[in-house]
């Protein structure tokens, strides 16, 4: 049976909120938030889940490592913004499976969390996340799960979740329309359009039909400036335009320049 507070109502259980500042994992925070779901009218055709008490948010990462897509000091600033701390978790091999296990039993004990949320839309990683929440007594919830691309898509414009892309692939996003997305604030109606423009003018890739449109297979990652649960929001200036080569390929980046937290207009 749940526990009960003072006022009657069943304790909202207490969660983790895997994050990285992208548009996601901020989109699955709204979503499980009892803060925000108060004030959410009814989402038709998405089936949400029990509404938690996020208490932390959690960057699951190797040591010294140096996202490109999501720079430790945006999602620093995020927490700010959120008035949720912020905890790092390193993650290091190369049972990387325990590493993981091991950081979310540390946030059973440290944050009394019985529940663990993720961004996640598909299982990239094959089971690993369902295993790693294994004998934590933490269990995994995943909002975005299975949902359709296009409403993925329309829930962030729908809550005013606002977010630019921060890297892309370039296999997948050649450089012409890299240049057009990379620091740019996006929607569904933007990518379309910018899909059309490359296939239109360039040898033709269909990028509308070989493009995971939330980018979840690589082909492009993203960061928030906005959201409701946002105090404030997160902008970047004197900005940059990057393109790294790795053994997994070519990218192109934003380096944000100058980070700040600026009062919502």
């Amino acid at each position: 049976m749940d526990s009960v507070t003072n006022t009657g109502h069943p304790e909202v259980a207490r969660a983790a909120i895997a994050f990285t500042g992208g548009k996601d994992s901020v989109l699955a925070l709204h979503l499980v938030s009892h803060q925000f779901r108060s004030t959410l009218p009814a989402l038709s055709n998405t089936p949400l889940p029990a509404t938690l008490n996020p208490v932390v948010l959690v960057l699951f990462s190797p040591p010294d490592s140096d996202f490109k897509a999501h720079k430790h000091e945006w999602v620093q600033l995020q927490s700010q913004a959120l008035r949720i701390p912020l905890v790092t978790i390193h993650i290091t091999g190369p049972n990387f499976e325990e590493s993981y296990r091991h950081g979310i039993r540390q946030l059973a004990t440290t944050h009394n969390v019985t529940k663990l949320v993720t961004g996640d839309i598909e299982d990239i990683g094959e089971g690993f996340m369902d295993r790693a929440v294994q004998e934590t007594g933490v269990d995994l919830v995943r909002p975005l799960w299975k949902l359709p691309r296009t409403q993925v898509l329309r829930l962030l414009q729908s809550l005013n979740i606002i977010y630019v892309v921060t890297l892309t692939r370039l296999d997948k996003l050649p450089r012409p329309i890299s240049e057009r997305l990379i620091g740019h604030i996006v929607n569904e109606e933007y990518l379309l359009e910018q899909f059309k423009w490359y296939d239109e003018n360039h040898e033709s890739m269909d990028l509308v039909q070989t493009v995971d449109w939330a980018g979840e297979y690589g082909e492009m990652h993203s960061m928030v400036r906005d959201c409701p649960l946002f105090y404030c929001q997160v902008v970047h200036s004197k900005a940059s335009i990057c393109v790294t080569e790795s053994q997994f390929g070519s990218y192109m980046y934003l380096s944000p320049g100058e980070l700040q937290i600026v009062s919502k207009q």
